[in-house]
């Protein structure tokens, strides 16, 4: 059987965060999402009766807000409906705060066996000014809580370049995450979006961290992540060896994934479609799919070898050219080494070992350099 990934959106919120773009409604009403999304997966099951579902990841909004039960049985008609496999990585993103003991053994107990809890940072004042609705106190109870309940892989995210940010502060963010060991750790930019709070307010840049201190956080928050055992393996993800997220892996190298819920995104072959960002219109419609269905298209060649360029190129081990081949049945070096002679000579690009990668330094130029060789 082909391995699939699956992705379940659940966009609720508390509230939205200053930063973010996602689908999520805050303060919104979850009453009868589960049972529509439940609707919503069942009717799909026998397009996918050929795959084997080994990755599940739950991502908002904040899923941890729905009912526990409701998230127990999302889960449970995923695996009455599908071929999942018995080892599939089970992923759920929480909010801290949002969790306690129940809880977490009612996860635990349907087969969640990752979670991801979005700290973003572990001083107060920066949480404040990201909106966002936990304290430091909160994300350290929620964390233990979650050990205490048998959770043996965790993720945590950071975000760097914060408004009035010092390196300091991040520093400290740090080192309050590594002294828990969690298994995962991604560490993201943070970017200025323009329909979001921060995109709105007009003097948000003079704020920022100006590119070269950005860049030297960057460089020396993976160092000391590395140094503290966490292997990076993607411009924004580090981990303990053997606990890289194996469904995100499936985005980077173009793997089959299946969304479902508003807003979710699908790439099944060369088909991409996602679902519209529409609640009212999935919760009285769950199963009409051609009505909630947007974007659709069915990717050329040309188009599949351009995303996954783009997306490959983000991870450590970089694009191996024989891989490529067997892949696309098109020869790497004829399509692009010319391109990347100039960044290799830079340093921001090497070649080892039959594969082109981005150097630490190259990383943090990515989307300038692909740009360039994929004439974006």
């Amino acid at each position: 059987m082909k391995p699939l990934g699956i992705y379940i959106h659940i966009p609720f919120c508390k509230q939205k965060c200053a930063y973010c773009d996602f689908y999520s409604l805050g303060n919104a009403d979850s009453t009868g999402y589960a049972d529509a999304l439940i609707k919503h997966i069942i009717y799909q099951k026998d397009s996918f009766k050929d795959y084997l579902i080994d990755t599940i990841y739950v991502g908002g909004g904040t899923p941890s807000l729905l009912p526990p039960k409701d998230m127990a049985n999302i889960i449970y008609s995923i695996k009455d409906n599908f071929n999942v496999s018995n080892d599939a990585e089970i992923s759920m993103e929480a909010n801290p705060g949002t969790v306690n003991m129940g809880s977490l053994k009612i996860y635990k107990d349907c087969g969640i066996n990752r979670l991801s809890f979005g700290l973003q940072s572990a001083n107060d004042n920066e949480l404040k000014t990201l909106s966002r609705i936990h304290s430091k106190d909160d994300f350290y109870k929620s964390f233990m809580n979650a050990r205490e309940a048998g959770f043996e892989n965790i993720n945590v995210d950071v975000m760097y370049a914060l408004p009035n940010q010092t390196g300091l502060e991040l520093e400290n963010t740090l080192d309050c995450v590594i002294g828990l060991k969690p298994e995962h750790i991604s560490f993201y930019g943070l970017k200025i979006e323009p329909n979001t709070k921060f995109g709105k307010m007009k003097d948000i840049d003079k704020t920022l961290p100006d590119s070269d201190t950005q860049a030297d956080m960057y460089l020396d928050a993976c160092e000391k992540l590395n140094s503290s055992g966490y292997a990076q393996y993607e411009i924004s993800n580090f981990s303990l060896p053997g606990y890289e997220c194996k469904h995100n892996i499936k985005y980077w190298e173009n793997a089959d994934f299946a969304g479902f819920g508003p807003a979710a995104h699908s790439l099944i072959g060369n088909r991409l479609y996602a679902f519209k960002k529409d609640l009212h219109r999935f919760l009285n419609a769950p199963c009409n799919l051609s009505g909630l269905t947007v974007e659709e298209q069915f990717l050329s060649n040309e188009e599949l070898i351009n995303q996954y360029v783009m997306l490959a190129f983000r991870m450590n081990r970089g694009i191996n050219i024989k891989e490529f081949e067997k892949r696309f049945d098109k020869n790497f070096d004829v399509l692009y080494k010319s391109k990347l002679e100039l960044f290799i000579k830079q340093k921001l690009v090497i070649f080892d070992n039959d594969s082109y990668k981005f150097t630490r330094e190259g990383m943090l130029l990515s989307n300038l350099i692909l740009s360039e060789i994929l004439d974006l």
